[in-house]
């Protein structure tokens, strides 16, 4: 929770203070009844006493008091709320390294893992869709609110080939410019999360891709996966190309999205995992102003015709 005037929180201070004062005030007023030396004739002429229900209306005056002051601070909840649209591109790398085992247990089964985490971050009501590439791009799964369609052809990926990033990125460009509303200026309402543990050796320059990405309005986030420094990677006796990070980087930056490297599935997971709750949500402020001031007034009032009804006065 938020306030517009949080200063004005501090005059809540004064509420252990006037619990003070009343706690002294019923102790002045036992002290002058216990004057009252017979105390058995006192209890007939007074007759039963209200008991606890006499510090209702203090206590509905303490709370109205501290409930106004809350509503004068301008109170806010910053709730978690799905996007009104949101489209992410799956476009995995399922060329022959992707059967390196430098993430356990490879890595594409670590690419697997983890696009099924995005999915399951996602609001309901976001739409995905699972591109695949190696020497060329697969379209897998059109953009669709079935989630559970992306975990079973996730699951039926098999890794050979090269691999053609460029090819990856204009296939789910294409899908989202048929399946996705049109962009709204200054908002991104469509996502390409694309992954690849190489560097492209085939098809369409990834440069000229992530030209069209920008042109679409469309941010693409990279990510690099594999052991760093090592640059190569054995699959099956062949000597393999380490991810282009550089390449990887510039697509990011002029798309508008980030690049970030896993060396290890668990990366891999959370890196997944924090791009679906961030992009599928949004922030919003509702103002509790209102129904504050509104619950003090309530408040005030009940403890008033708690007086009046009880003691025939005002709290």
């Amino acid at each position: 929770m938020t306030f517009a005037t949080p200063l004005i929180l501090l005059s809540l201070l004064a509420l252990p203070l006037l619990v003070g004062l009343y706690v002294l005030s019923q102790r002045r007023r036992r002290s002058y009844a216990v004057r009252f030396t017979n105390l058995a004739l006192l209890g007939q002429v007074a007759g039963r006493g209200p008991g606890i229900r006499r510090h209702l209306p203090a206590a509905a005056f303490l709370l109205g008091v501290g409930a106004l002051l809350l509503g004068m601070a301008g109170p806010a909840a910053l709730l978690r709320v799905p996007r009104d649209q949101a489209n992410v591109m799956l476009v995995m790398d399922v060329s022959g390294s992707m059967q390196a085992t430098d993430v356990q247990p490879t890595r594409l089964d670590a690419a697997r893992s983890a696009a099924r985490e995005l999915v399951d971050q996602l609001p309901g009501n976001a739409q995905v869709g699972l591109v695949s590439f190696n020497g060329a791009a697969t379209l897998r799964v059109p953009l669709t609110q079935d989630h559970s369609s992306i975990g079973t052809a996730v699951d039926k990926l098999w890794a050979n080939g090269g691999t053609a990033i460029g090819e990856g990125i204009e296939t789910a460009l294409q899908e989202l410019s048929v399946h996705a509303p049109p962009p709204t200026p200054g908002k991104h309402s469509s996502l390409i999360v694309l992954l690849t543990d190489g560097s492209s050796n085939a098809g369409v320059d990834p440069q000229q891709a992530a030209s069209d990405a920008k042109a679409a309005n469309v941010p693409v986030e990279t990510i690099g996966v594999g052991q760093r420094g090592r640059g190569t990677a054995y699959v099956h006796g062949q000597l393999l190309d380490g991810v282009d990070e550089q390449s990887l980087q510039q697509i990011a930056d002029l798309t508008g999205g980030h690049y970030r490297y896993a060396q290890e599935a668990g990366q891999l997971h959370d890196i997944y995992g924090s791009l679906g709750s961030q992009f599928g949500w949004r922030t919003q402020r509702v103002d509790l102003t209102v129904p504050a001031l509104a619950l003090a007034s309530l408040v005030l009032v009940a403890g008033g015709l708690l007086s009046l009804r009880w003691f025939r006065l005002l709290p």
